[in-house]
């Protein structure tokens, strides 16, 4: 059982790090978001300790992460996002967050594109 669960977390981890490296979000970033020190962080990308329930919805609330992709691998939402629905069926401050995240993510982008 126990070994079970270090690679889940493991698995968990792995995904938690490529959906950062994705969003091109520092460690620190995330770390500050989890309320937890950056070595902490590091031990949750490893899978040396598990992600709480409490820490997924800080993901999916601050960054969008979709918790079911990141316990599971497996997506609930990618194949099925549709753009213009999401705006039109979102409140002015959901649209806001949005396109401020999709700036963001482009000027990282662009940021390590120049590197």
């Amino acid at each position: 059982m126990k070994s079970e669960r270090k690679n889940i977390n493991i698995q968990i981890g792995k995904r938690l790090r490529e959906s950062r490296t994705n969003m091109n979000i520092d460690k620190s970033e995330i770390a500050k978001v989890l309320d937890v020190t950056e070595e902490h962080y590091r031990k949750l990308e490893a899978g040396a300790t598990g992600l709480s329930v409490d820490k997924l919805q800080a993901l999916y609330s601050t960054y969008g992460m979709d918790p079911t992709y990141l316990i599971t691998g497996i997506s609930s939402n990618v194949k099925d996002f549709n753009l213009e629905y999401y705006i039109a069926n979102s409140s002015k401050e959901q649209k806001n967050q949005f396109f401020a995240r999709v700036l963001k993510y482009l000027f990282k982008l662009i940021q390590y594109a120049n590197m």
